[in-house]
């Protein structure tokens, strides 16, 4: 038991004696090591500085943001309150959706994504779904869908999409949206200033014109989004009521062609019921239209509150050309001279192992 316990021990002693040894085999190699980290930094410089030439253009767009109205939401409260709308003013600034603390969230999720992928970009003098856009103009077809030794260039680099609903998408060309999502997804953030209310979309491509155009195609998407969930429920009593006024047309339109019939009639017929007939129905055209001019002044009042509901997106700081061209510098370099640094660690130790086992045989 004991003399196991003493083999393990300089057993580890051994190890640690062979470890201390390496290091200092490392060391005394310090020459080699040095010039590796010096030519794998060098080449690197010397590659994104001359050989990729490829840069990237990097923009923003700065704006704020106003969910709720002033005055006129005040002077409307009475008459939101009556449909059931009066709660929405407070949960916006509480635990709903549209909440500031969701904002960065809404934007980069891939309902506005996808939504801002169907929105059509104006080129010169026509215009294109921004996604069939994004796919001729970025480096996606060279990198993602370029293809390598193992595999050919990707067939979605030729796919043309048509303006339709996101819901109708086919499994193919939702591979497609999830790529370009993913792509887009990793270089645009969203940064809402510490000091003030002011809220900062960034994005860099490989194309100067596609950065802007992105960014100023999601800052739409954005806002349609706010606008559509903010006034839905607005929107869906006003189909309602817009209903109802209509009937209402539409029977006062009918009682007047009765009114002008028994009016026509009337002097010709000695029967004392027609002119009964004619009050009656006279009677009920001015419930009638009592009724319309209160449904139309409550639909009027609807399309007013979704004026007042819909947010305000004010643009401070738009995106301008030219923009911040950034260089692919830095930890790519760093990168480079490690690579080159572990490798030569390899080969020296690969050789000092070879000498030394031909050293054994020898012996």
């Amino acid at each position: 038991m004991d003399q196991n316990i003493k083999g393990e021990q300089i057993s580890t002693r051994e190890f640690f004696l062979s470890v201390f040894k390496y290091f200092r085999f490392l060391g005394n190699n310090w020459q080699l090591l040095l010039v590796a980290l010096i030519v794998g930094s060098i080449y690197d410089i010397i590659n994104n500085t001359f050989l990729d030439s490829e840069d990237t253009y990097s923009g923003q767009i700065t704006f704020h943001l106003e969910l709720e109205g002033g005055g006129t939401q005040n002077q409307l409260g009475g008459f939101a309150s009556a449909f059931g709308l009066g709660a929405g003013a407070g949960q916006a600034q509480g635990g709903s959706l549209l909440a500031s603390s969701n904002f960065e969230a809404i934007i980069l999720s891939g309902n506005v994504f996808h939504n801002a992928f169907m929105r059509e970009v104006k080129l010169g003098n026509r215009k294109e779904l921004f996604i069939n856009y994004f796919i001729d103009s970025s480096d996606i077809k060279r990198k993602e869908w370029g293809g390598n030794l193992f595999r050919g260039p990707s067939p979605y680099s030729e796919y043309r999409f048509k303006k339709k609903d996101i819901s109708e998408f086919t499994p193919y060309e939702n591979q497609i949206l999830a790529d370009i999502y993913t792509k887009l997804y990793n270089v645009t953030r969203v940064e809402p200033d510490k000091n003030s209310s002011l809220i900062s979309i960034y994005s860099t491509t490989s194309n100067e014109k596609l950065t802007k155009d992105w960014i100023e195609t999601l800052m739409g998407a954005t806002e349609d989004f706010y606008r559509d969930m903010k006034t839905k429920k607005t929107k869906q009593i006003l189909r309602v009521q817009e209903g109802r006024l209509d009937s209402l047309a539409y029977a006062m339109k009918y009682n007047d062609k009765r009114i002008a019939r028994l009016t026509f009639d009337n002097p010709n017929v000695v029967d004392p019921s027609g002119i009964m007939r004619q009050q009656q129905i006279t009677r009920d055209n001015t419930y009638l239209s009592n009724q319309y001019y209160t449904q139309l002044a409550n639909v009027e009042s609807l399309n007013r509150l979704i004026i007042e509901q819909t947010p305000i997106f004010t643009v401070l700081e738009p995106v301008r050309l030219p923009l911040q061209i950034v260089k692919k510098t830095g930890l790519s370099t760093r990168l480079s001279g490690l690579i080159a640094l572990v490798a030569m660690i390899f080969i020296i130790t690969i050789r000092k192992t070879y000498l030394d086992v031909m050293s054994e045989n020898s012996n």
